[in-house]
Order: C-alpha cells, then structure tokens, then sequence
C-alpha cells in the first residue's frame, strides 16, 4: 500500500435534513450553511445538480456530514441510503492523488471504480458574504463486494474553501474524527476483507478488531459486544458503520455542552477518557467523544 489512507469524513444521513441540521447543532457541532449537490452519475458522465444536500462539522482533521434529501424529483446517491435506515453510511478515507491511488487499486485488482468528479457551492467567510465552489475527486468502493458501508477515497481539489479557520471552533470543543465502529456477525471476516484495502495495521484487540490508518482507525465488532459497551437500543441492517468517534479538547467541555442541551451520556472508557452519546440522540449514529 504506497497510497496514504487517512480517515477524512464519515457521513450520517436523515431524510430530513432540517432535522438532521438541528439534531448536531444541539450535539455542540458547528455546522455549515445547507449546501447543494452537484456531481456525475458515471465516472466521466457530466456534472449536473442532485437532489440532496448536506451541512458539515469542519475539523482541525477531517470532518462529519449530514447529508439529507432536498428535492426528491432529482437524483441523488442519498435516496437508497436513507430507504435502508438512517444513520450512518458513508467512510471516506483520503487518499491524496486520486490518480495515483486508482493506478495502486488497478494494478492490484482492488474493486474501485475509476475517478469521477464531484461539486457543490458553499458559503465563503466569516458571515457567509461569498460563494464558492468546493470540488472533489472521488472513487467509489463496490458496495457488492464492500455491502457495510458506502465506501470511498477522496482528494481535495479545494481545501480552502472547506477548511475555512473560523468554522474550526466548536460548542463541544471537537477537533477531529477519530474512528469509524463497525458491527458484523463476523467480525474477524470483515475486518479480514478491510485490511486488504485500507490498512494492513491489523490487531485484534479487547474481542475487537482494530485497522489503524496512517490518521484515524476502523473497528469492527459482533453485536453483544456493541451492546455491552454502547448504550441506545438501535442497530442498522448488519454488518453496517454503527457508530463514530469524535477527539474533542475538552471532555469537560462536551459533557458540560450536552448536559445542558439535555443529552444523556454514558462513560466509557474506565479511566474516564471517553464517554458516548446513543444514537436515538444522534439520528441513528451512536457517537463516542473521546478526549485528544
């Protein structure tokens, strides 16, 4: 593996994306302005409007989307994610130079598909005075043979329009995505065909399994061990991306923010670094705010 993979953004999807927008607000994530989909259905196909939208959180590393409908008449790759549940769906991991990464995945037979172009417009500046157009190159993992998740990698053709400084700073205090937490019946199979394709860092670790990535980590675990150590009661179609993590710089700070919004939380790691937000908070995401 000669290509950086680097955890870069997961995304949570809810058919209503004005639900979805005041669920992480009151999460204590600052989020974009609503922006508009455009993209390519095919890889070389033209770019033409979608019918979905999203807002994002922004991190000093990496960062979370909440992706929704916003005119159903129109295509968009949403539609099937949020007919199967909601919650979340989509890893994506940096990959640097789509080019290089997809001549690596040729050559070794990986099940990518070739580079297609993706854009939306989004707001510019501290008070949102200006747009702009935020571009993307992406590949798509084949969800027949990688059916957990809507996997892809990504290079940033516009780091500055998404990385603007102002939208770093967060009520909850977040500066990165820390890992993505898979559930399977299988978990050492699944983690197994994972390391194939994005790490070959692989540990098992706690009756988990563990893929470190050159920034972030997948995990991948069976449904009594999630239930045991997460707490909610909601488990999307397995195997699937069940929760995420969430660095924060203060967990004081987060417990603070959402003890007051009224979130419930529960601690877990046992020397107290850590503690998670259930996904009936989350819109079907559970969530672990980890301290940096």
């Amino acid at each position: 593996m000669n290509v950086t993979r680097e955890l870069d953004h997961v995304g949570v999807a809810i058919k209503d994306l004005e639900r979805g927008r005041a669920i992480y607000q009151r999460l204590g994530f600052r989020l974009t302005a609503r922006s508009i989909h455009s993209g390519s259905r095919e890889p070389g196909g033209p770019v033409e409007p979608w019918g979905s939208g999203n807002h994002c959180a922004m991190f000093e590393q990496g960062y979370l989307e909440i992706i929704g409908l916003t005119d159903p008449t129109r295509y968009s790759s949403v539609q099937p994610m949020v007919a199967a549940y909601e919650g979340l769906h989509i890893v994506a991991i940096g990959c640097g130079s789509a080019d290089a990464a997809y001549a690596e995945f040729q050559r070794a037979g990986a099940p990518v598909d070739a580079v297609r172009s993706l854009e939306r417009d989004a707001t510019f500046g501290v008070h949102d005075e200006a747009i702009r157009r935020a571009r993307f190159r992406n590949m798509y993992v084949d969800r027949t043979t990688f059916s957990e998740a809507k996997f892809l990698f990504i290079e940033h053709l516009t780091r500055d329009v998404l990385w603007q400084p102002h939208l770093l700073q967060h009520p909850n205090s977040a500066v990165g995505i820390e890992a993505v937490y898979f559930v399977s019946n299988d978990p050492a199979a699944t983690a197994q065909k994972f390391a194939g394709l994005f790490s070959q860092d692989h540990q098992e670790m706690h009756g988990a399994h563990r893929l470190r990535l050159a920034r972030g980590e997948l995990w991948v675990t069976t449904p009594e061990a999630w239930r045991s150590r997460v707490p909610g009661k909601f488990l999307p179609p397995l195997p699937a991306p069940a929760g995420f993590g969430v660095r924060v710089r203060s967990l004081a700070t987060a417990r603070e923010w959402l003890t007051q919004q009224g979130v419930a939380i529960q601690t877990g790691m046992h020397d107290g670094s850590s503690f998670w937000v259930a996904p009936e908070e989350a819109g079907g995401a559970a969530i672990q705010f980890i301290q940096a």
